[in-house]
């Protein structure tokens, strides 16, 4: 008999090997320049409406590629197909009709409007004379509010900022009124917010137009947050994987990166750890859950000193964070009450510890031996440093209380 999930992956499975219109497809593609091979045996399929992030190290071939793929150098071997056909057989004004690219150099187009660059995108259309038509107009109009720009119109190109340039940029690209947008390196001149303000307007482009987007990072956290496939280019290759979380399980951003032991890549929280050595001797016990404890372990690892925490359950955020950041843990089995013996190790070590952080963690059943824990600390007199937020008041607290941006400076005046 047939179960209905057998049905459900049988079916599946049919849907995924139904052959699909690709919008740039390459087979066997080598890249490079006279003489060198950069990167070979490319095999890379994209369809309509991706957003495909290629990422690698510097100089690993990333621009190369896409200028490949653009059709702006020839391959070295093998073939890229641009909607069913070879791209090298597409004359240059049809291939402006399909593909629109935006590279890395600066464009300075001296006295020219943000409208009459964007407008630039029209030239395969317009004709000998470039005289734009009611509908050239309309439709460089729409570029620039597709990407919210329309306000930066009639204002000088090189008088905007970097951020207001890229948009316009990708604009003059959206005029052509392609199927592919291929961009390499667009947020390299932009600071963290127009960063993440360019490549969520080009994810929802992509999204909202079906046009293909093709684009080279440096922000590997952000590409794996936002991109729908990732190129891996490094040692001569480009390997295609199908999704973010098919790459961080089956390779890894260390070995991307060759990252050593001081650094370490967070599968959960997408970010990036640094483990250097402690610069202090001072241990410091920090009583957390609930990712209370989250920020006070980074600021203690940035500060040099030695972590302990507790009591921590395993599933807890906080569990994760500290284990990332190499903290001695003393934990418990997860949705299980903190027994008698866990809670002594946490004693123990809280008790040999300089200063205790109370980070105010939600106290419930399963960890009120916490609140024990702190109490118990309490008539030892140990030093206890309570967190809490900027309107709490410490009204019911022996502890020393402060807000986390004030506890560096209560550290360094404790350990005096």
């Amino acid at each position: 008999m047939m179960l209905k999930t057998d049905k459900i992956v049988r079916r599946y499975t049919e849907i995924i090997r139904e052959p699909r219109h690709h919008a740039l497809r390459s087979h066997k593609l080598k890249v490079g320049y006279p003489k060198r091979i950069v990167i070979s045996g490319v095999e890379l399929e994209v369809l309509p409406g991706e957003f495909i992030a290629v990422i690698g190290p510097n100089a690993s071939g990333k621009s190369t590629l896409l200028k490949t793929l653009a059709g702006l150098l020839k391959p070295l071997g093998g073939v890229v197909y641009l909607d069913g056909r070879e791209i090298t057989r597409w004359r240059p004004r049809e291939l402006a009709t399909k593909l629109g690219v935006v590279l890395t150099e600066r464009v300075n187009p001296g006295l020219m409007t943000a409208f009459e660059v964007v407008a630039l995108g029209r030239y395969s259309y317009t004709g000998a004379l470039a005289r734009l038509t009611r509908r050239d107009k309309e439709i460089v109009l729409k570029a620039l509010e597709s990407v919210e720009a329309q306000h930066l119109a009639n204002r000088r190109f090189n008088e905007l900022s970097d951020g207001e340039k890229q948009k316009i940029m990708v604009a003059r690209a959206l005029a052509q009124e392609p199927q592919i947008i291929i961009l390499d390196e667009p947020t390299t001149h932009l600071d963290a917010r127009n960063k993440i303000e360019i490549l969520l307007l080009l994810r929802r482009l992509a999204r909202e137009k079906t046009i293909t987007v093709i684009v080279s990072l440096h922000e590997v956290e952000l590409s794996l947050r936002l991109a729908d496939k990732l190129v891996i280019v490094r040692d001569g290759r480009a390997e295609v994987f199908n999704n973010p979380e098919e790459f961080i399980i089956e390779t890894g951003v260390e070995t991307l990166y060759l990252m050593n032991d001081r650094v370490s890549f967070d599968h959960i929280s997408y970010t990036v750890e640094v483990h250097d050595e402690p610069k202090r001797g001072t241990p410091v016990f920090v009583i957390a859950g609930a990712g209370k404890g989250a920020l006070v372990y980074r600021l203690l690892k940035r500060l040099g000193y030695v972590i302990r925490t507790g009591i921590l359950h395993e599933n807890d955020i906080d569990y994760h964070v500290a284990a990332k950041l190499r903290a001695d843990i003393i934990s418990e089995k997860p949705y299980q009450p903190i027994t008698e013996n866990t809670y002594l190790k946490a004693l123990h070590a809280a008790t040999s510890a300089n200063i205790i952080i109370d980070a105010s963690p939600p106290i419930g059943l399963l960890n009120s031996k916490n609140l024990e824990l702190v109490k118990e600390l309490r008539r030892r007199q140990k030093r206890i440093v309570k967190i809490i937020e900027e309107d709490d008041s410490p009204r019911d607290y022996d502890e020393v209380c402060c807000t986390l941006a004030m506890l560096p400076r209560i550290l360094e005046e404790l350990i005096r």
